[in-house]
C-alpha cells in the first residue's frame, strides 16, 4: 500500500502569519482537485499521504498548516483561529489554480473542511470527512461514554487527574495512553508517514485549539458547533470512520442526517486513524464515493 510517494511539485504559499508548505501529484488529472486537511490540531501531512493513491484520476494536494510540520512556525497564538486556517487553505488553492475542491479532512480537520465549504461554496466540490470535530459537546458525550467503557482504575485516574488539574501526572497520562489505543490507533505498529505526523505534532498548538488530551477540553474548541448550519451544505459528503472511533458511527450517522446528501462508510474493527489501520478498506470506501460522485 501507500507507504511514501514523491510530490510531483512543492513548494511555499505566502501568507499573513507565514509560509505554509504544499505537496501535488496527478497535476495534469482532469478530476476536481482532493486536498487532504490535517488533524489535531497540530499535526503534519504526513499521516494523510493514503490519500495520494486517488492521484490516478484527481491532482492531490496535501499541506502543512501554519506552525505544523514543514510550515513555518512562528508560534503567533494570534494566528491559531479558525478563520485563519480556513483561509490558509484558499490560499493553497488560489496559488496551484485549482478551481473547485473536494476537501478531504480528518478531524479538527473535518471541522475546517466544513467551514471551508460554508464560507466559499462555489469552491467546492464534495467533502471527504475523515472522523470529524463537528460539536465539542457532542464530542465530549461521546469520549464520556467510551471512558466507561474502559477499566475502572482507568476512569479513576481521569478523574483525579482532572480534578487536580494535573495533566502531567504519570497516571493521568498513562489513562490517555489506553484511551489512544482503545478509540485512537488500535492496530500496531504505526507506518512510517503516520509515525513521521507523530514526530512533528505541534503539542503546543494543540493544546492552545482543544486541551490536554482528547477527553479534556480547556482550549478555543471548547463550545465549537456547526450543526445548525450543516443543511446548509448542497454539496455530496462522505463521513468515513472506524468501528471503534472516538468519533463515534452513530453520531455521524445523526449528522449525516443534517444534510442533504451525505452518506456514512464504517470500517471495522479500527479506531480513529482507519486511513493507516486498514488503508485497503479506506482507500476502497472512498474511491466507491468519487466514482460515484465525480465520475
Amino acid at each position: 500500500m501507500i507507504s511514501w510517494i514523491d510530490p510531483e511539485i512543492a513548494g511555499y504559499v505566502d501568507g499573513p502569519g507565514g509560509r505554509t508548505w504544499f505537496r501535488q501529484n496527478g497535476c495534469e488529472r482532469s478530476g476536481p482537485a482532493i486536498i487532504g486537511i490535517s488533524g489535531g490540531p497540530g499535526m503534519s501531512h504526513h499521516y494523510l499521504m493514503p490519500l495520494t493513491a486517488f492521484s490516478d484520476r484527481h491532482p492531490v494536494v496535501l499541506y502543512d498548516q501554519l506552525d505544523t510540520g514543514n510550515s513555518d512556525r512562528p508560534g503567533d497564538k494570534s494566528n491559531w483561529t479558525v478563520g485563519d486556517f480556513i483561509d490558509e487553505i484558499e490560499r493553497v488553492r488560489a496559488s496551484l489554480d485549482l478551481e473547485a475542491l473536494i476537501l478531504a479532512g480528518h478531524s479538527w480537520g473535518g471541522l475546517l473542511a466544513v467551514e471551508y465549504a460554508l464560507k466559499f461554496p462555489v469552491r467546492t466540490a464534495g467533502l471527504i470527512l475523515i472522523s470529524p470535530l463537528l460539536d465539542t459537546k457532542r464530542w465530549i458525550a461521546d469520549v464520556r461514554e467510551l471512558i466507561s467503557e474502559l477499566p475502572e482504575y482507568v476512569q479513576k485516574l481521569i478523574a483525579e487527574g482532572e480534578a487536580k488539574e494535573n495533566f502531567t501526572d504519570p497516571g493521568y497520562l498513562h489513562a490517555n495512553d489506553i484511551f489512544k489505543s482503545t478509540y485512537g490507533r488500535r492496530k500496531t505498529p504505526k507506518p512510517p508517514h503516520h509515525l513521521r505526523s507523530n514526530a512533528l505534532f505541534n503539542e503546543a498548538l494543540y493544546s492552545h485549539m482543544w486541551g490536554p488530551s482528547e477527553f479534556t477540553v480547556r482550549g478555543a474548541l471548547q463550545s465549537y458547533s456547526c450543526l445548525e448550519r450543516l443543511g446548509q451544505i448542497s454539496q455530496p459528503v462522505q463521513f468515513v470512520c472506524g468501528e471503534y472511533d472516538e468519533a463515534r458511527p452513530d453520531t455521524l450517522r445523526d449528522f449525516a442526517a443534517m444534510i442533504p446528501d451525505a452518506t456514512v462508510s464504517e470500517i471495522p474493527d479500527v479506531a480513529h486513524s482507519a486511513f493507516t489501520e486498514d488503508e485497503a478498506a479506506f482507500l476502497s470506501e472512498v474511491r466507491n464515493f468519487l466514482n460515484a460522485r465525480f465520475a
